[in-house]
């Protein structure tokens, strides 16, 4: 069929294929649908080339068969849409240009079921952890904290097996594309060294050339100083003619080319300092964050191994020390945002003329700052309240994880105000349901943070008056609705794609101007693609 033009021009009059047809396009290009792009670009040229209206006009009437042939190549030279076409058909490529038409790429959705179904995965364990440890501060079990862990652990694992792969993979892809741009290294060398030369020669005859260049404005900007300066009210000479007395050597001493290129290089040099330094900032960052999943992993577990040899009393450990590598993470997170934070203040001040001011700095330090502070205050105090540093009650202990939801409060409160200053009713009719779609999450959100937070001070004011599993309801809850969302969602876009494809189908199988429609000897093209 690939070889034979007879077959080619059968196939291009065949009938309407069925509603989830995944080989009618390789068929109209005579191609296997495991071709290659070479010989998908190789059977479209020819069939191009054989079927033109131009080149043959009296191959159709209307030019049908070769849109059909254009149409095809089109989609099938397209990877994403050649990887839909070839599990949900024709219609797929038509809901794929629809909001959510992302997920109908196979790539794109088992990508997202797999990582759905993992985070069920991960959650059904978090529930399995805080089930043994609620039943064991409980005196339930007398199981060993080395056992209640596990689950916490297996986590670790996982999640550590997935960093080191991803890592392992970007290694060998950036070796792979080293290795294939050292082919051209001598080559850009050269290049590189011409251009630089040349580069040098332009910024010298540029140089050169600035003062004859800015001769008719430096002209233009005196005429107009001269003609539009003004008398003294007290009857003296115009304000131009008083630069002497500011050391130069006449009206023209400040518009002169040699101190505009003065200033010029002064200005450019700044730029260059800003840009370097940046540039190294952004590099020791990009270190940093190559390093910090690793690092983050690898504390986390030493963490977790210090409070189960607290708890099990195999060491006498002071509490600081058993937290000494929760804190390590937060400086490693401290400091990359102060290189964040950094990088951005200097390409804002390399990218405007006028420095930010300290209120515009101190806006973007807090922005950036505020979570990680609130954060290492809670952690410090909980650390100091059990090494019996502090004698305040939990709830004052507990009093930076209120700042939050104060906060999101006051955010919530802005917006609303804002919204009602908006003179178009529409568009704050609009705002406003997104408004309270936000307070509807946010309360949903903070109560069960919250309630939780609230029976954690009731259980470590009074141990023996409330249970750990009790404690943890709220923890559940939210553990058990995240992990059926996860599976629903992974089901979702394993097997629930397949269904709304067909139906849609059906609809415009049925509708009447698909039934008046007789002509079924050319496959679906989009009315676009159509010559009319």
């Amino acid at each position: 069929m690939r070889n034979s033009d007879g077959g080619s021009e059968r196939t291009l009059n065949s009938e309407a294929p069925p509603a989830r047809d995944t080989v009618g396009l390789y068929t109209i290009l005579g191609v296997d649908q495991r071709a290659t792009p070479v010989e998908l670009k190789r059977a479209y040229r020819r069939l191009a080339l054989q079927h033109h209206p131009d080149r043959n006009p009296g191959a159709t009437t209307d030019g049908s068969d070769f849109v059909r042939i254009q149409y095809a190549y089109d989609v099938l030279s397209d990877e994403r849409k050649r990887r839909i076409y070839d599990r949900y058909g024709e219609m797929g490529i038509q809901m794929a240009g629809r909001v959510g038409g992302e997920l109908l790429d196979p790539q794109v959705s088992n990508m997202l079921s797999g990582f759905a179904f993992v985070s069920s995965l991960v959650a059904l364990l978090f529930v399995l952890f805080f089930a043994f440890l609620a039943q064991r501060v409980d005196r339930k079990i007398n199981w060993p904290y080395s056992v209640v862990f596990v689950p916490l652990w297996t986590v670790d694992l996982a999640v550590l097996i997935v960093v080191v792969s991803v890592l392992l993979k970007r290694a060998i892809t950036g070796f792979s594309s080293s290795q294939a741009n050292s082919d051209y290294a001598s080559r850009d060398e050269a290049a590189a060294s011409s251009s630089y030369a040349t580069a040098e020669d332009d910024e010298h005859e540029g140089i050169v050339s600035d003062s004859s260049a800015d001769a008719p404005i430096n002209a233009a900007v005196n005429a107009d100083t001269s003609t539009s300066a003004s008398p003294s009210p007290f009857g003296s000479a115009p304000a131009t003619d008083a630069t002497p007395l500011l050391g130069g050597a006449g009206p023209n001493y400040s518009n002169n080319s040699s101190q505009r290129r003065h200033r010029r290089s002064r200005r450019r040099r700044h730029h260059t300092r800003l840009r370097n330094l940046r540039k190294f900032v952004e590099t020791q960052m990009a270190c940093v964050v190559k390093a910090a999943p690793i690092a983050y992993l690898l504390l986390l577990a030493l963490f977790q191994v210090s409070i189960v040899l607290k708890l099990d009393g195999h060491v006498s450990w002071s509490v600081w020390c058993v937290a000494a590598p929760w804190l390590a993470i937060e400086a490693i997170h401290g400091l990359l945002l102060t290189l964040q934070l950094v990088a951005a203040t200097l390409k804002a001040n390399e990218g405007s003329a006028t420095a930010p001011t300290a209120r515009q700095l101190l806006i973007v330090a807090l922005n950036t700052y505020w979570w990680f502070l609130i954060r290492v205050v809670l952690a410090v105090l909980v650390v100091l309240k059990l090494n019996h540093s502090i004698s305040w009650h939990w709830a004052l202990v507990f009093a930076p994880s209120y700042l939050p939801a104060l906060r999101s409060v006051i955010t919530l409160c802005l917006l609303r105000r804002q919204l009602r200053a908006m003179g178009d009713a529409e568009v704050a009719q609009n705002e406003s349901a997104i408004v309270l779609a936000s307070v509807i999450a946010f309360v949903i959100a903070a109560s069960f943070v919250y309630s939780f937070v609230a029976l954690l001070i009731w259980k470590l004011s009074l141990p023996s008056a409330v249970r750990l599993a009790l404690v943890l309801i709220p923890v559940f809850i939210a553990l058990s609705i995240f992990c059926c969302l996860c599976t629903c969602l992974s089901c979702c876009l394993a097997y629930g794609i397949h269904a709304p494809l067909d139906d849609e189908r059906d609809v415009e199988s049925n509708s009447p101007s698909s039934n008046d429609n007789n002509d079924t000897s050319m496959i679906f093209v989009p009315s676009s693609r159509r010559i009319q």
